[in-house]
């Protein structure tokens, strides 16, 4: 997994984590300081935003999921589905 580091991630116009990258539109998904992974909806949720006194949601970097079986955010369960989907269901 490669990260970009958080202070090369951009928000959008309205102060939010993206869900896609531009362009593209390729699934974003954003790593926390303690390894974890969260969802844009999660990475966004209000009293909780990229709070650096607690690893569990201090986002210190984003990737895309490119391909593969989805990934699970740590907050929510969500499937993070992959841009090019499972080779190994094709």
């Amino acid at each position: 997994m490669t990260t970009e580091h958080v202070a090369t991630i951009k928000k959008d116009d309205t102060g939010q984590y993206p869900a896609y990258a531009w362009p593209g539109g390729y699934p974003v998904y954003y790593v926390t300081a303690d390894s974890g992974v969260l969802c844009p909806k999660c990475a966004n949720e209000d009293g909780q935003q990229d709070n650096p006194d607690d690893p569990q949601w201090h986002i210190v970097g984003q990737d895309i999921h490119w391909e593969g079986q989805p990934i699970m955010c740590d907050n929510c369960y969500c499937d993070i589905d992959s841009a090019y989907g499972d080779p190994e269901q094709a």
